[in-house]
């Protein structure tokens, strides 16, 4: 089995969105070598700190996925699941995690208590999802 693995820069712009808000069939687009859009800017995640995503894919059996991790910390409510992800990294590069049909990325928070003097709780969001191309690079 073989691994590739991306490490992108600084996340620093996080928004989620509806599946119903994507074109239908963004992947086989993408595979096509079509540029791919998202035409809502979707709702923004204010983030406490710089995010990261990094992307692995894995190559077994004569074929490929890749698993992206999305992890940044945010004082907000996080969405419900069944939400789609697009990111901005320190580049200025856009990219979408999911797809409108399911499966939809999973998204696990785990929060820890602010300080005695009145900060804030923290909460630290990790959104993984896992398909044959799990990272789409999007024209924005």
């Amino acid at each position: 089995m073989q691994h590739d693995n991306y490490n992108m820069p600084g996340v620093v712009d996080v928004r989620y969105l509806n599946p119903g808000d994507v074109p239908a069939q963004i992947m086989s687009s993408y595979v096509a070598g079509i540029p791919v859009s998202v035409f809502v800017d979707g709702t923004q995640m204010p983030l406490h700190g710089v995010g990261s995503c990094q992307a692995v894919e894995e190559h077994s059996n004569n074929g490929r996925i890749e698993k992206a991790t999305l992890t940044f910390m945010t004082c907000e409510d996080v969405p419900p699941a069944g939400m789609l992800w697009m990111i901005q990294q320190a580049s200025g590069d856009w990219f979408l995690i999911g797809r409108r049909e399911p499966p939809y990325p999973t998204v696990k928070v785990q929060s820890s208590a602010g300080e005695p003097g009145g900060d804030r709780a923290i909460k630290t969001v990790t959104v993984e999802f896992q398909c044959f191309k799990a990272l789409i690079p999007l024209e924005r």
